[in-house]
């Protein structure tokens, strides 16, 4: 079980990042092309020109080539607890804004025309569904538009291969009746992968 503290937040993918670099496992992402496939699926229904974005555990930002393959003109913000991860977005895109923090526990006053987050909300800690939905219910307040985010899990619920494993398969089900409670506008994905799906809410 992870410890969802900052701190205990921080020790894990300060773990990861030591051994893989600036390299997606260095997120602790099983591979680039696992990265991608989730990128892919998270931004294919949303219209970013002219959008103002949020990316909570924007890692290297690196989702903004998939942003940019679908718009020219936007406000991009980047989110992570990681400040070694935030200093290396900053060199890279320059152009983009990046904060570093604890934004579940702390978000910004600003509210955004998109809030999306991929990667984040997968960790096996105490009360992990109560989580989720917290999470869920924090990103739609802040958002203007469109919520997007992906995680681990499925229906029927897969089972954690480990006992103690570091990731949380949840219910996708259980999922979208929380989503469809703060709106009907959803799409919803599962086909990509049997452990992962993504869900797009439009207020």
């Amino acid at each position: 079980m992870v410890n969802r503290t900052s701190e205990g937040i921080k020790s894990s993918y300060r773990k990861s990042f030591q051994k893989f670099g600036v390299d997606p496992r260095g997120l602790r992402w099983r591979s680039e092309k696992a990265a991608e496939v989730r990128y892919k699926h998270l931004t294919q229904d949303i219209d970013f020109e002219e959008r103002t974005i949020l990316d909570i555990g924007c890692g290297f930002g690196d989702i903004l080539h998939f942003i940019t393959k679908k718009a020219r003109n936007f406000t991009y913000t980047g989110v992570d607890i990681m400040p070694e991860f935030i200093g290396i977005s900053k060199r890279k895109y320059k152009e983009h804004e990046f904060i570093q923090g604890d934004y579940f526990q702390k978000p910004l006053r600003r509210h955004f025309d998109i809030v999306m987050t991929s990667g984040t909300l997968n960790s096996n800690i105490e009360n992990a569904l109560g989580f989720r939905k917290k999470t869920i219910g924090i990103m739609f307040e802040k958002a203007k538009e469109v919520v997007a985010f992906n995680m681990a899990g499925g229906y029927p619920k897969p089972e954690n291969k480990y006992k103690n494993g570091s990731i949380y398969y949840a219910d996708s089900l259980m999922i979208m009746k929380f989503c469809l409670s703060l709106t009907s506008k959803i799409i919803f994905r599962q086909s990509y992968r049997k452990t992962d799906f993504t869900v797009v809410m439009y207020k």
